[in-house]
């Protein structure tokens, strides 16, 4: 096998297993691809790293987007977690604007505890549907 085919074996999985992935699942990964991309870029600032800044960042304000467009618009719970994400990428914008990394630990905070209110979610969700009264 050459490495082209084994970058497109992983690609492929990669793609089937996303695909599979529940609503929640898929929630989570974005949101833990995020956190991750703003600690990246919070070391590429220390680093003085240009490019790499740019690159995380702009890869963090994608995964936020993408979390954005799964957001459900008919609840209220909804509306306030749509409103957190806003928050963030507005401070996305104003650490790309500013070339200052103030806020990028605020938005890695958010995202831990989003993080963690997903997490319990999907277990109560997971717990509620498999639960039975049966032995």
């Amino acid at each position: 096998m050459t490495t082209v085919d084994i970058e497109k074996a992983i690609q492929i999985y990669k793609e089937a297993s996303t695909s599979t992935l529940s609503m929640m699942e898929y929630i989570l990964l974005l949101l833990n691809e995020m956190h991750k991309n703003i600690e990246q870029c919070e070391k590429a600032f220390n680093a003085q790293n240009l490019p790499e800044r740019d690159r995380t960042l702009r890869k963090a304000q994608d995964f936020l987007f993408e979390i954005m467009t799964t957001t459900d618009q008919e609840t209220a719970y909804s509306a306030r977690l749509m409103t957190i994400y806003i928050h963030m990428n507005q401070c996305l914008v104003h650490t790309q604007l500013t070339k200052q990394p103030d806020l990028l630990n605020h938005v890695g905070q958010m995202l831990v505890e989003l993080i963690a209110s997903w997490q319990v979610s999907k277990q109560v969700t997971r717990r509620r549907n498999f639960t039975t009264d049966q032995l």
